[in-house]
C-alpha cells in the first residue's frame, strides 16, 4: 500500500530538486527522505528518480507520477487550509499578470465582479504576453497556456485554448488561398513573437502534425496586433479562436485551412507553491475555477 506521507516527501524532493534541499523544508535528515523515496519506489514497483551525485533526474513514468501527485496535494491542501481559515472576509493586495488579449475578454470581468464582492481586496494587473518570473517578481497569479516548465509552480486548467489560420479577403484575392499546410511556406504570415527568424507553425490533420517554417515581415509579441495586421491584409496570422469570431462573422477576416486545426493546448491558472498561501489569493483562484466550471466562457464561442 502506498504510504501517503511517502508521497508528499517524493514531491518535496523533486520540488526542492535535491535530498538536502527537501529535508532542510522538511526538517528531517535527508538519509529519512532517501529512505521514504525508495520505500515509495518499491511500493509501486517502479523507479522514479534517476540519482546521481550532482542533480536528480525524473523518470518518465516518475514525471507523469510527480504532475499527477503534485496537483492532488494541492487539491489536499487547499482544502484543508480553507476548512480551517476563519471566515473573515479576505483582505490585502494581490499581484497577477495575464496575456492583454485573455485579460481584455475574461479576466477584467472577473477582476470588477470579485472586487465589488471584497471591498477590502486590492488587485494590481499586469498586462503582458512576455514571460513572467512570478517569484522574481512577486506574482501571486498568472494566466498561461502551454507546458509549464517550473515544477515549483502549480498549475490548474481552466480550459482549452483553440487557434485557427485566418487571412484577409483582400490578402487573399492578391496572394491567392492556401490549400495544404505546406503552401503556409509560400505566404506572407503574420508572426506572433519578438522575431521574424526561424519560425515554424505546427498543424494537424486527423492524427498526423506537420511543422511548416514560415516567414513575414512582420513579428509583434501582442496578439491584438497580430490581429489588427491580418485584418489590414499583411498576411494569414494564427490567432486564438474567440479573438476573431467578430472578425470572421463580419468577414473582415477569413478562415483558412480549416481541414487544419493547431493542435489543442490548454489555459492555466498558475500560483507559486500552495503551501502558505494568503487567502485573498485562494479566494481568487477558487473564484476564477467556479467561472469556468464545468465549461470555460470561451468554449461556447464556436464559428
Amino acid at each position: 500500500m502506498i504510504d501517503f506521507n511517502e508521497v508528499y516527501v517524493f514531491v518535496k524532493v523533486v520540488e526542492a530538486g535535491s535530498f538536502v534541499g527537501a529535508s532542510k523544508q522538511l526538517k528531517m535528515p535527508s538519509t529519512t527522505v532517501s529512505r521514504k523515496v525508495q520505500k515509495l519506489e518499491d511500493a509501486l514497483g517502479v523507479r522514479l528518480l534517476q540519482r546521481s551525485t550532482r542533480k536528480l533526474r525524473l523518470t518518465d513514468i516518475g514525471q507523469q507520477f510527480f504532475a499527477s501527485s503534485q496537483q492532488n496535494l494541492a487539491q489536499i491542501e487547499e482544502a484543508s487550509a480553507l476548512a480551517s481559515q476563519s471566515r473573515a472576509m479576505p483582505t490585502g493586495l494581490l499581484r497577477m499578470t495575464s496575456p492583454t488579449e485573455f485579460a481584455v475578454n475574461y479576466l477584467q470581468p472577473w477582476i470588477s465582479d470579485f472586487l465589488l464582492l471584497y471591498p477590502e481586496v486590492q488587485i494590481e494587473l499586469e498586462v503582458t504576453d512576455r514571460y513572467v518570473d512570478l517569484i522574481e517578481e512577486r506574482i501571486d497569479i498568472a494566466f498561461r497556456s502551454g507546458q509549464l516548465k517550473d515544477s515549483s509552480l502549480i498549475a490548474r486548467r481552466i480550459g482549452p485554448k483553440k487557434s485557427v489560420f485566418c487571412a484577409s479577403p483582400r490578402y487573399l484575392e492578391k496572394a491567392g488561398w492556401p490549400t495544404s499546410a505546406g503552401d503556409l511556406s509560400q505566404h506572407e504570415c503574420v508572426i506572433m513573437g519578438r522575431s521574424i527568424k526561424d519560425q515554424y507553425w505546427t498543424l494537424s490533420a486527423g492524427n498526423a502534425e506537420i511543422s511548416v517554417p514560415v516567414k513575414g515581415r512582420y513579428a509583434v509579441d501582442n496578439m491584438q496586433l497580430v490581429v489588427a495586421a491580418a485584418r489590414s491584409g499583411m498576411g494569414i496570422a494564427q490567432v486564438p479562436q474567440p479573438l476573431v469570431i467578430k472578425s470572421l462573422r463580419e468577414g473582415e477576416l477569413v478562415q483558412v485551412l480549416a481541414g487544419h486545426s493547431v493542435p489543442e493546448q490548454s489555459i492555466y491558472i498558475i500560483y507559486p507553491s500552495h503551501r502558505h498561501l494568503a487567502q485573498v489569493v485562494r479566494t481568487f483562484i477558487d473564484y476564477v475555477l467556479e467561472a469556468t466550471s464545468p465549461h470555460a466562457p470561451w468554449e461556447s464561442q464556436e464559428l
